[in-house]
């Protein structure tokens, strides 16, 4: 095997920032990063991004140091197509891999979970789902190792309705949750509070709305947020008063530009205030958020370069980066902290074909800049 990603600049030892695209037709974007127990990177993606037909592709995951020198690469699937969207690490040293496939399950596409080893192997694999599609946003690993997936299913009525399952560590369902609703219901990001609470982040039609749920999937509130234009809630973190952090995008009517938009709620679930910010000649989709260790926040965006936004807990921007000044489509799908400050960066690149996608991963410093 002979790796298909190139260094974009000369790496300098005292900022160790680095830029590695997976480029060709067996790589398509990656999703979701995280650290690994022997401080390593491992990466999950796609072998292949495009949603139409014909429909192929593996889950792709890679694993790489902290300098970005490829360590090992598996791909897991079958006949069909598979896409893995989230990691998380298991307590055994393995990870735990969330996806879509439709070479397994009940119909269409399920949700499918995947349990792998430390290098990589298959240990178990289970899928959820019904007759009808469903399409899988993210998992949250929970502070008692159980785990959370979710997206939405078209399997009840037909529409996209709100879907998350809480599973054990082997698999097994705990609980559904799911809400029938006229509209368009997708459950985009969740956290978990610290008393064990799960609060999702939901965008409905053109509105963003919050949802808090017990330990046991009971619904203890719901916000939705009916503002002037299209509100796109895609992320949630929790602030420093236990209240939360919503980013996604606006759009004051499409087919406008849109800006990141970012909303602030009480630990209740109230609206406190509401802003917006970007670039007036692209489009800027907030599309991953994470808190930052001294209480700031740092966004990833889908937008032309690869556009990164640290931002404070009243919506102030302190700095916005665009990696690469490039009028290609990047997406800055995944976000990791560093102990030196320095971010990790996943995400895809769509070509000038605009049918197509490559893998990128990067590693900034605290500054959001990777050396020339």
């Amino acid at each position: 095997w002979s790796p298909a990603w190139q260094p974009s600049g000369a790496a300098i030892v005292r900022t160790n920032t680095w830029i590695r695209t997976f480029e060709g037709p067996n790589y398509g974007a990656f999703f979701d990063v995280v650290l690994t127990l022997d401080g390593s990177i491992l990466a999950v993606g796609a072998t292949n991004h495009l949603h139409m037909p014909p429909y192929s592709g593996d889950a792709l995951f890679v694993k790489l140091t902290l300098d970005g020198d490829l360590l090992w690469e598996r791909t897991w699937g079958g006949g069909g197509y598979e896409q893995a969207d989230s990691v998380v690490p298991a307590g055994d040293g393995g990870y735990y891999i969330f996806g879509e496939t439709d070479s397994y399950g009940a119909g269409d596409r399920d949700f499918f979970l995947l349990k792998i080893s430390e290098d990589g192997a298959e240990e178990w694999f289970e899928t959820y789902g019904g007759a009808g599609r469903e399409w899988p946003y993210g998992m949250l690993h929970l502070s008692n190792g159980e785990l959370l997936i979710y997206g939405f299913t078209e399997s009840i009525a037909g529409g996209r309705d709100e879907y998350a399952i809480r599973v054990a560590q082997d698999g097994d369902i705990i609980w559904e949750y799911t809400v029938e609703s006229p509209g368009e219901e997708l459950v985009m990001d969740t956290l978990e509070t610290p008393q064990g609470d799960l609060v999702l982040a939901v965008n409905v039609e053109e509105d963003g709305k919050l949802v808090k749920l017990g330990a046991d999937g009971s619904i203890l509130w719901a916000h939705r947020y009916e503002l002037a234009g299209w509100q796109y809630a895609s992320q949630v973190a929790q602030t420093e008063d236990g209240g939360f952090l919503l980013a996604g995008f606006l759009m004051s009517r499409p087919p406008q530009q849109a800006d990141t938009w970012l909303a602030r709620c009480t630990s209740s679930g109230e609206l406190e205030w509401e802003t917006s910010f970007g670039d007036s000649t692209f489009d800027d989709y907030a599309n991953s958020l994470i808190r930052l260790s001294d209480g700031t926040y740092l966004i990833g965006a889908i937008a032309n370069g690869v556009l990164l936004s640290r931002v404070d807990e009243d919506g102030n921007v302190l700095w916005r980066r665009s990696l690469l000044e490039q009028q290609t489509v990047y997406g800055g799908m995944a976000l990791t902290e560093l102990e030196d400050g320095a971010y990790l960066v996943a995400g895809l690149i769509q070509l000038i074909n605009g049918r197509s996608y490559d893998a990128i991963l990067l590693r900034t410093d605290g500054e959001g800049r990777v050396a020339d």
